[in-house]
């Protein structure tokens, strides 16, 4: 996966991630040391959205998360909803320990639309959404 940024999280002036680096000159997308770090910082990310903003459902984050502009939003929904088995307007859990399966599931149904993940991979990434969860709490 391209720069271990599994959301295609877009550089900040103002944010630097843990695990952030700049090694491959890349000017848009952060670059992350492991996949760990890429999505710590998704989940740090979505429960900013969730706490601050107010995005509670599938709907409201990724409306944020991939506007319209740049992505087909609908298609983008459907696909995580039909991957996570959860419906585009439920509300979802507070991020808590005892939520990170909910969590670290959206993460990777999100993570499969961005770069394109199979099941077979979203198996084997599991382990490093735990990880970058662990980093969180």
């Amino acid at each position: 996966m391209r720069n271990n940024n599994p959301l295609n999280i877009i550089k900040s002036k103002t944010q630097v991630w843990l695990g952030e680096t700049n090694l491959g000159g890349e000017t848009r997308f952060c670059q992350f040391s492991s996949m760990q770090y890429g999505f710590r910082a998704a989940l740090k990310l979505l429960r900013t959205y969730y706490s601050k903003y107010g995005c509670i459902t599938i709907r409201q984050i990724i409306c944020r998360w991939a506007p319209e502009t740049e992505n087909q939003v609908e298609a983008y929904i459907k696909t995580v909803c039909r991957i996570t088995q959860m419906g585009a307007d439920t509300p979802l859990p507070p991020m808590k320990a005892e939520t990170k399966i909910v969590w670290c599931e959206l993460v990777l149904a999100m993570a499969s639309v961005e770069c394109g993940l199979s099941a077979d991979d979203r198996d084997t990434l599991r382990y490093s959404v735990a990880k970058g969860w662990n980093m969180l709490f």
